[in-house]
C-alpha cells in the first residue's frame, strides 16, 4: 500500500510540473518560441543523453534468461500496440493532421520519461536495468516509426531522416557499449547523468506550456472529441491488459514490473514530432494531456493487480 501511495504521490508531481510550464505560458513568463526551443533541446540533447545513460550497464550471462522475456515481452507489446493503433486509425474519421497523432498516441507510451521514474520509485536500480532492456527496441521503433506516423503529411519524409536522428544514433551507441567491455570515461558519464534526468521535467514543462497555448474552448470542444477518449482508452487500459497473462508466467518479479512502462500515458514525444512534422499539435497535447492526468489513477491500480497477483 506504501508502494502505491508513492507511486500515486511521485506521478502527482509530475503533473505539478506541467502546470509550473502550464502557467509560466500563460503569463507570458515563457514566449511562445518556447515550445519549438524545448522541443529541440529534449529530442537533440537531454533524451539521447538520457538513452545512453540509461543503457550503460554490465552485461553478464546471468542476465540472459529475464532479457530473454524482457525481448520477447516488448517485441509482443509493440506489435499488439502496432495493430491496434493501426486498426483504429484506419477507422477513425478524422482530418490527415490529426490520424497520424492519434495513431502514435495509442502506440507510444511515455516509457522514456516516466516509465524510468515509475520503475526506480519501485524497485530501485535493477528497475531502470530491466526497463532499459524492456525498452531497447522501443526506443528504435519510436524513432523511426513514430516520425512515420506523424510525418506521413509530410512528402519529403525520407528514410535517411528516420534512421539518422539522434534517437537511433543515441541507441546504437547506448548497445553497443552495453555488450561490449567499455565503460564511458567518468566525466563523460557525469555530463550524461546531469543531463539526461532534465528530460523529465523540461518534458512536462513542455506538455503545460503546449496546452497553454490551446484556447479554453477549442480545449472543450477537443474534450468532447470521441477519439480523445478512443486513445486514452487503448493507451491507458487496453494495451495493458494485453500483457495481463504474462503475469502467470514463471518469471522474476522484477521481469512482471517492467510491464508497467506500458500503461504510461501517452509520450509528450507525439507532440513533439507533431510540432516538427506538421501534425496537429493541439489535438495531441490534448490526448497526451488527458492520459497523464487519468494514469495517476490507471497505474497504480495496475501495479495493485499485478501485486494481488505475484
Amino acid at each position: 500500500m506504501n508502494a502505491i501511495l508513492s507511486l500515486i504521490q511521485e506521478m502527482l508531481i509530475l503533473l505539478v510540473i506541467a502546470l509550473i510550464g502550464f502557467v509560466m505560458r500563460r503569463r507570458k513568463i515563457l514566449p511562445k518560441e518556447t515550445d519549438f526551443v524545448l522541443t529541440q533541446v529534449i529530442l537533440y540533447i537531454t533524451l539521447p543523453c538520457l538513452i545512453i545513460y540509461s543503457m550503460d550497464v554490465t552485461f553478464s550471462m546471468s542476465l540472459l534468461v529475464d532479457i530473454s522475456w524482457l525481448l520477447g515481452l516488448s517485441t509482443f507489446a509493440l506489435l499488439g500496440a502496432t495493430l491496434i493503433g493501426y486498426w483504429m486509425r484506419k477507422n477513425a474519421k478524422l482530418q490527415t493532421e490529426r490520424k497520424g497523432v492519434y495513431e502514435a498516441a495509442i502506440i507510444f507510451g511515455n516509457q522514456g520519461f516516466m516509465g524510468f521514474a515509475i520503475a526506480f520509485l519501485l524497485f530501485g536500480e535493477i528497475g531502470v536495468l530491466y526497463t532499459a532492456f524492456f525498452m531497447i527496441f522501443f526506443l528504435f521503433y519510436v524513432w523511426t516509426y513514430v516520425i512515420y506516423v506523424v510525418a506521413r503529411v509530410e512528402q519529403n519524409m525520407t528514410w535517411k531522416q528516420l534512421v539518422l536522428n539522434p534517437g537511433v544514433l543515441a541507441t546504437s551507441v547506448g548497445f553497443i557499449v552495453m555488450v561490449l567491455p567499455f565503460n564511458w570515461p567518468p566525466l563523460l558519464m557525469s555530463v550524461l547523468v546531469d543531463v539526461g534526468p532534465m528530460t523529465l521535467p523540461l518534458s512536462m514543462i513542455l506538455i503545460g506550456s503546449l496546452l497553454a497555448a490551446i484556447h479554453f474552448n477549442e480545449f472543450m470542444q477537443l474534450m468532447k472529441n470521441r477519439y480523445v477518449w478512443y486513445a486514452t482508452g487503448a493507451k491507458l487500459l487496453l494495451i495493458p491488459l494485453l500483457l495481463a497473462p504474462f503475469l502467470w508466467l514463471p518469471v522474476s518479479t522484477n521481469v512482471i514490473g517492467a510491464l508497467l512502462v506500458t500503461a504510461t500515458p501517452s509520450a509528450p514525444t507525439v507532440s513533439m514530432f507533431a510540432q516538427k512534422y506538421g501534425g496537429d499539435v493541439t489535438f495531441s497535447s490534448v490526448i497526451v494531456a488527458t492520459t497523464t492526468i487519468l494514469c495517476v489513477v490507471t497505474v497504480p491500480l495496475l501495479y495493485g493487480f499485478i501485486l494481488f497477483v505475484r
